[in-house]
């Protein structure tokens, strides 16, 4: 038996400037995953959190976040993540569609991958994305379930 992985994402501050942090965002749902390297301004992960507060407040409740770039022109990979409820009774999911940034050999190495949340992960990813920002070191977790 070899040890668990942890399912869901994580967002490590690597590097900062008074301009621009490195993050280096993983994410794990239990079967399939992706990694990224990517750049975002100073005050991003704060206004991402403020964007994904709340989240979901019905059925019908949608959110997106962008975290790097998606543009070969730009440093670095990126992460969309597209929050949305399933059911009626509005279960939590999250799409995540991880972009490596570089290409090699003609391919730009790419995941897709989803997971169901608890309402519960949300607030605390809100929250430990806030921290992050504003200190400027640490990591922000998004526990998953698989």
């Amino acid at each position: 038996m070899g040890t668990e992985q942890f399912v869901g994402f994580e967002f490590k501050l690597i590097w900062f400037d008074s301009d621009v942090i490195e993050l280096r965002c993983s994410g794990w749902n239990g079967a399939f995953g992706g990694t990224a390297a990517l750049y975002e301004g100073t005050g991003d992960l704060e206004l991402a959190a403020e964007k994904l507060r709340g989240f979901p407040q019905n059925p019908s409740d949608q959110r997106e976040l962008i975290f790097g770039s998606f543009s070969r022109n730009s440093a670095g990979g990126a992460v969309k993540m597209r929050f949305y409820c399933v059911g009626g009774a509005g279960h939590a999911h999250v799409e995540a569609t991880f972009d490596g940034g570089f290409e090699k050999a003609g391919t730009v190495e790419s995941a897709l991958l989803s997971m169901p949340l608890e309402a519960a992960a949300i607030d605390a990813f809100v929250q430990e994305l806030r921290v992050m920002g504003a200190n400027r070191t640490g990591t922000a977790r998004l526990t998953g379930k698989n």
